[in-house]
């Protein structure tokens, strides 16, 4: 029997100011289109001061959006570094990340005090709202900015009914070649998989990496041999195949390198010979089983 291949293709940002527009947010919608993907948009409920539902133009692509299947889940509340958690330390050595590893340091034990099941629920559910009143519909799922997290998160997104978290991650080597630094990549198991689930009541889906982050024309091949070996990985070990990619980043790198990247990979996806089903995680939470 040849078991099908889950596909989880997911977008953050969606709505946040100078990692999102508009038009970039509909190229994507397009390229999916185009290769038959459904995806998840985790999107930003306030940026800016703006609540969701003020930013007309992104409402109506993420309505477009749900209409052609894809999901809309929870990005987060304000897109702050610190709001429910602390990032990985590989997001914390990205180039821009200086502010933030200084308030870091200085404010390291005043922010785990804050970070309490009641303050993350109530930012949850406070940015969970904004996005259902806006699209009309229900959000399951969850991703964090920047990936931050602590262990009260993920008891907060249980506690409050969520069906699956995306905010760990499978393969750090992705972000050591965008800070430039010496790599082997991470062997993809079941055993990884298994280890990130934190609760019982919600489906833990971990994200493989971001390939696709302002890419240059120096790591293309590395990034596309990565993001090959990281899905052969996930094939072989039965579990769910999860890319990131963030939307101005993905289009603003060398030549659109980001989209090239995305086009060759699918290529290699489709010659695979793979039972591939492209689902949202919503889909494969709700399909897939832990062995």
């Amino acid at each position: 029997m040849n078991t099908p291949v889950f596909l989880g293709f997911t977008v953050d940002d969606i709505g946040l100011d100078g990692y999102s527009t508009e038009q970039y947010l509909n190229n994507i919608l397009d390229f999916y289109d185009e290769y038959h993907i459904k995806a998840t948009f985790f999107a930003v409920p306030e940026s800016d001061g703006k609540r969701m539902d003020h930013r007309r133009g992104y409402m109506k692509i993420m309505q477009d959006a749900i209409k052609r299947g894809h999901e809309i889940a929870q990005h987060g509340l304000r897109h702050e570094r610190f709001e429910i958690g602390i990032p990985p330390e590989m997001i914390m050595m990205l180039p821009h990340e200086g502010e933030s590893r200084k308030f870091l340091a200085e404010n390291h034990g005043k922010l785990v005090a804050e970070h309490t099941v009641d303050n993350i629920r109530n930012k949850l559910r406070l940015g969970r709202t904004i996005i259902e009143d806006a699209i009309g519909s229900a959000v399951h799922g969850f991703r964090s900015a920047a990936l931050q997290s602590c262990e009260n998160m993920f008891i907060a997104l249980a506690e409050e009914g969520y069906r699956y978290d995306s905010s760990t991650y499978l393969q750090k080597a992705a972000w050591n070649l965008i800070n430039d630094i010496s790599y082997v990549p991470e062997q993809i198991t079941r055993n990884a998989f298994d280890r990130k689930q934190k609760d019982a009541r919600m489906k833990e889906l971990p994200l493989t990496a971001e390939y696709t982050w302002y890419l240059e024309q120096a790591k293309f091949d590395r990034a596309l041999a990565l993001a090959i070996h990281d899905f052969d990985g996930c094939t072989a070990t039965g579990i769910p195949f999860i890319p990131l990619c963030h939307v101005a980043p993905l289009q603003e790198g060398d030549k659109n390198l980001g989209i090239e990247l995305y086009r060759r990979l699918l290529d290699h996806i489709q010659t695979s010979g793979m039972n591939r089903q492209s689902l949202t995680l919503d889909e494969i939470a709700k399909q897939s089983t832990h062995k």
